[in-house]
């Protein structure tokens, strides 16, 4: 069994029977479908903060599978993931629920006596994941009906393990958008808020509570980006979990933060100054010239390199007023509304053709992006040097717009990009997909098989000044405007290893109700509260520095125990700011973090390899 602390574990070994009913244990699952972790902050929920507060919580729990609901809900009801429970898709074809069944299956088989439910807005889940071995399913169409069901179950029936699904959030965000900047969407959080206050109402009411030993579990199968999921931004992986219980010690699990010498191995080359844009209006001009000159036939290749964390709908370089696709010119950006893929649009005025490459480049590394353009053909985008996509261009006119050429935003200075650009090169004539692959992260010499096509060259590495220099040509000189150099000492990337998964969520259910969980289930997950299984730590990748902080909250200083000898403690003022390190030299320390402002520090235990961050409140 693994038994964890606010950011460690302690194995517990026990003689473990089937299922105990001494302890009454039951188990209750909350399933919001597409809330997205950081939009669960932003709203107004005092029904889930509650059950945040009581129990081990993490925002930063991963579903890093796929990101469709039929493999979401699968991975969370079976705790295996879609190479074992076969299903890729909202068809629910290649499911294997035979081999991995559903954990209320599995309650079942163990003890038939257990009174099951599952009631879904989404009625596949019951459809094919639960089928008929619950002892009662129910289907509705609305979360409302959801909310009533279950609380008439409360109320008047002997449940043992219930799961729940609302389905209102996503939809919300499939309509409005998956962001904490969409009214919309977090209106609906708040509202299936009102509905989880509801059922804890009816579920601590119970006559009998007091002596029933309750686990409510709260997630969801997948967050959002733009009006959608399904892709592999960290924006649809994370998800949070919750599970609060009586029997369950309240505790917070973050991912952690690493350093890493910028750039590594991400062609350019190390310590290089950035020019970085910051989404104010920033940008790069080169005046109209006629070397740029598209036409209606010349055919060209455009490569530029970039490292952001940002995905919204900005115009990276391009020549073309962006407040339409089908407007004259060119536009590199990112997918509409907010990526993860980036794409390439151009137009002539009456005609637009549009392209979308990889997503995956919005992870603060360096990528380059490359696009052929073959006027009677095709537009071929390139990921890394990698063949992505193509679309046929063989109808669009004139793209020369006579305003020069931008970068970080559009021709009227709108759609801001925020981020860094870095070696910019426009030729003439279609690179192929070998010498795009071969130059995409080596520095360009007269040893290029397109040497004497190359038409402009923008390093981007001046280091000072307003001016921007093209190694081709002094006509193609540019200026910056408000654009920031700066040499990066490191890049900031976060470590999701030891988050919860999406996964655990059913083997933290089974241990809670005291099934033996037999190792030949396979199951992938691992279990967040003190049940009653025997676990091997080494059989997970997911190792943690024990470590605690207390008092928490605190005034002017705190004390840490459960790390290391010779082990750093890093203190991140609110601001983001490192306002102190300390190695206490000890297994334990008493540390002041040297600012007297209130708020909510981050504290950063590094030791050797392993990485831990915590969380410190500073009160009065």
């Amino acid at each position: 069994m693994l038994r964890f602390t606010i950011l460690g574990l302690t194995l517990l070994f026990a003689a473990v029977p089937s299922i105990s009913q001494e302890s009454d244990a039951r188990v209750l699952i909350i399933g919001l479908d597409g809330l997205r972790s950081d939009c669960l902050e932003a709203a107004d929920t005092p029904a889930l903060d509650e059950l945040i507060e009581n129990g081990v919580f993490s925002p930063d729990a991963i579903n890093n599978d796929i990101t469709y609901s039929g493999p979401g809900w699968s991975a969370m009801m079976c705790g295996v993931w879609s190479d074992s429970h076969g299903v890729t898709n909202n068809n629910f074809t290649g499911s294997n629920y035979a081999a991995y069944p559903s954990f209320l299956e599995r309650l079942e088989s163990v003890n038939p006596e257990l009174n099951t439910y599952s009631i879904c807005h989404w009625s596949p889940i019951n459809d094919y994941i639960h089928g008929d071995i619950v002892d009662e399913s129910i289907n509705t169409n609305s979360d409302q009906a959801v909310a009533d069901a279950a609380i008439a179950i409360l109320e008047g029936g002997n449940p043992h393990a219930m799961f729940l699904h609302f389905d209102n959030v996503d939809l919300a965000g499939h309509g409005f958008g998956f962001s904490p900047d969409v009214p919309a969407y977090i209106d609906a959080i708040e509202t299936v808020d009102d509905h989880v206050d509801e059922i804890l109402n009816a579920l601590t009411n119970r006559p009998n509570y007091d002596g029933e030993n309750w686990l409510v579990i709260t997630s969801t199968d997948h967050g959002g980006i733009g009006y959608g999921h399904g892709g592999e931004s960290i924006e649809e992986q994370v998800i949070f979990f919750s599970a609060s219980g009586s029997s369950v010690t309240p505790q917070i699990v973050l991912k952690d933060t690493l350093e890493i010498l910028s750039p590594p191995e991400n062609c350019v080359a190390p310590n290089a100054v950035e020019l970085q844009f910051n989404g104010n209006g920033d940008a790069i001009h080169i005046p109209d010239n006629p070397l740029l000159s598209l036409g209606t036939e010349q055919d060209f290749t455009i490569e530029l390199r970039i490292r952001t964390e940002a995905s919204p709908d900005v115009a990276i370089v391009g020549n073309k007023d962006w407040d339409s696709g089908v407007n004259p010119g060119f536009v590199f950006s990112f997918e509409y509304p907010n990526g993860p893929a980036w794409k390439v649009n151009i137009g002539d005025g009456q005609n637009r053709a549009d392209a979308n490459g990889e997503a995956g480049v919005s992870d603060g590394q360096w990528h380059t992006l490359s696009c052929s353009f073959d006027r009677d053909g095709n537009m071929r985008l390139y990921t890394d040097g990698i063949f992505s996509t193509e679309e046929d261009i063989s109808n669009i006119g004139n793209l020369d717009t006579g305003e020069g050429w931008f970068f970080g935003s559009d021709i009227n200075g709108a759609y801001s990009y925020t981020g860094a650009i870095a070696e910019v090169r426009f030729w003439h004539g279609v690179l192929d997909d070998a010498t795009i692959l071969e130059w995409h992260c080596s520095a360009l010499s007269e040893d290029h098989p397109s040497w004497e096509a190359l038409q402009g060259h923008w390093q981007l590495t001046e280091g000072s000044g307003t001016v921007i220099n093209s190694s081709t040509s002094p006509e193609l000189v540019g200026s910056a405007n408000g654009t920031l150099w700066q040499v990066p000492d490191s890049v900031i990337v976060f470590d999701y290893s030891n988050t919860p998964r999406i996964v655990d969520v059913a083997v933290t259910a089974l241990d809670h109700m005291c099934v033996n969980i037999d190792s030949s289930w396979n199951l992938a997950g691992i279990s967040w509260v003190d049940g009653c299984n025997n676990a091997n730590i080494f059989e997970t990748s997911r190792c943690f520095i024990d470590a605690k902080i207390f008092p928490n909250p605190g005034s002017n200083s705190f004390q840490i125990t459960g790390i290391t000898p010779g082990a750093q403690v890093e203190v991140y003022h609110p601001n983001g700011k490192c306002v102190h390190k300390v190695r206490p030299g000890g297994t334990s320390g008493h540390i002041t973090p040297g600012s007297t402002e209130h708020g909510l520090y981050l504290i950063r235990i590094v030791d050797g390899e392993q990485r831990r961050t915590l969380r410190w409140i500073h009160e009065d």
